[in-house]
């Protein structure tokens, strides 16, 4: 806010003495004036700070990029190591976010093949060790979440609700409604990155 202030002030001086030298000047008036050097100085920090700004917003979309790919990384590691075994169709593969369309598709597809065909008990097990050993490095997570934008953080408290429920079965509604929830959500995070243009590989 403190930026827009003194540009807008900046702005404003710079205006006032523009109209100064527009209808006071007179011939010789750029020589030994000073309000011709107070308009050169005004152009010049409004330009400073506008590169400044440019640079720094730069700055912080390569930061939640960075951040934004190391929550996926885990994302991708849970995608991996518990659905392997289901039809191609529903695996989103390597799950990068320039593949967003894909990532959506295939998430789609293994909701819909949960929904119908319910969960083995095999995998219930395994889904259920998973989030045992991890729902803690994903609760400690949520704080670097919130700092890309609103709809990672919300969708990354969500997956981590909801493999706390999976860990602590008696708190489920039932692992197969939990793992559904925690892909619904995982699609929820993928498209805050693509609406927010926050991935590796965003033009």
């Amino acid at each position: 806010m403190r930026e827009k202030i003194f540009v807008g002030v900046t702005s404003f001086v710079l205006i006032a003495l523009l109209l100064v030298a527009y209808f006071k000047g007179e011939p010789g008036f750029l020589i030994n004036n000073l309000v011709p050097e107070f308009i050169g100085v005004c152009i010049e920090f409004i330009i400073i700070v506008l590169a400044f700004n440019l640079w720094q917003k730069k700055e912080e979309k390569d930061n939640n990029i960075k951040v934004e790919r190391r929550l996926r990384e885990f994302l991708i590691f849970f995608l991996k190591n518990n659905f392997q075994d289901f039809p191609l169709s529903c695996q989103p593969g390597r799950f990068y976010g320039k593949d967003h369309t894909n990532n959506q598709k295939c998430l789609n597809d293994l909701i819909a093949h949960i929904e119908s065909n319910g969960l083995t008990e095999g995998f219930k097990s395994g889904v259920q060790t998973y989030c045992n050993n991890e729902k803690e490095i994903f609760n400690n997570l949520i704080p670097v979440a919130s700092q890309i934008t609103n709809n990672h953080f919300k969708s990354w408290v969500r997956i981590a609700y909801f493999m706390n429920s999976i860990s602590f079965e008696s708190k489920s509604k039932g692992i197969d409604h939990d793992v559904i929830k925690i892909l619904q959500h995982i699609k929820e995070f993928d498209n805050a990155s693509f609406q927010s243009n926050l991935y590796v590989g965003a033009v």
